[in-house]
C-alpha cells in the first residue's frame, strides 16, 4: 500500500530553514544519489500548508507539473491554473484527500507543523530526513529528529557529500 511519507531535508542542529525562512542553503546538497527523483516519481499526490502554497502562487508556477495537490485551509485559494484542490484544515479530510488522487505515495511536503499535526494525527506512515552537513544555529522552522513520536529509526544512509538520510517508520 502507498504511504504518507514527510520527506524533508535539515541542518545538523534541526533548521528546515534559515533565519530568513529560506531553504535555498539546501541546495548544494541535492545529488541524485539521496533519491529524490526517484521518491518523486512515486508520488501522486502533494499536501503542502497553505502558507507554501502562496509561495508558489507568487512564483506563479506549480512546481509538481501534473502531481496533483492538496492544501488545507478554511479559505479559497487563487487559482494558478494548477491540480490543486483545497479541503477543509482537517488531518483526516486532508490526507483522505490526498489519497484519493491516485494509488501512489502522498507527499508532505514543507511545512513542519502542518506535517507534526498530521504525525501527531497518526496518518504519516514514513519520515524521511536528510540531514545536510551544515549548521546554521537558527531558523524559522526547526525539526527534533530525535524525537518522532511513535516512529523508530529503521535506516540511516551516509553519502559521500555529507549527508545523511535518517528513514523512521511507524
Amino acid at each position: 500500500m502507498a504511504e504518507v511519507v514527510f520527506f524533508q531535508a535539515l541542518s545538523e542542529d534541526g533548521f528546515v530553514t534559515d533565519a530568513t525562512g529560506s531553504t535555498a542553503w539546501q541546495g548544494p546538497y541535492f545529488i541524485p544519489e539521496l533519491g529524490f527523483h526517484d521518491f518523486i516519481a512515486g508520488v501522486t499526490a502533494v499536501i503542502t500548508a497553505r502558507a507554501n502554497y502562496d509561495k508558489i502562487v507568487a512564483s506563479g508556477t506549480w512546481p509538481y507539473g501534473p502531481v496533483p495537490g492538496v492544501v488545507p485551509s478554511d479559505t479559497p485559494l487563487t487559482d494558478i491554473g494548477a491540480p490543486v484542490t483545497v479541503v477543509a484544515d482537517d488531518p483526516a479530510a486532508v490526507v483522505a484527500a490526498a489519497r484519493a488522487k491516485g494509488g501512489g505515495n502522498v507527499w508532505v511536503q514543507g511545512d513542519t507543523a502542518l506535517a507534526f499535526r498530521l504525525i501527531e494525527a497518526g496518518l504519516v506512515e514514513r519520515v524521511e530526513l536528510f540531514v545536510m552537513p551544515v549548521v546554521l544555529g537558527a531558523g524559522t522552522e526547526h525539526i527534533d529528529h530525535h524525537h518522532l513520536p511513535g516512529f523508530t529509526l529503521a535506516t540511516s544512509t551516509n553519502f559521500a557529500n555529507g549527508v545523511t538520510r535518517l528513514s523512521y517508520i511507524r
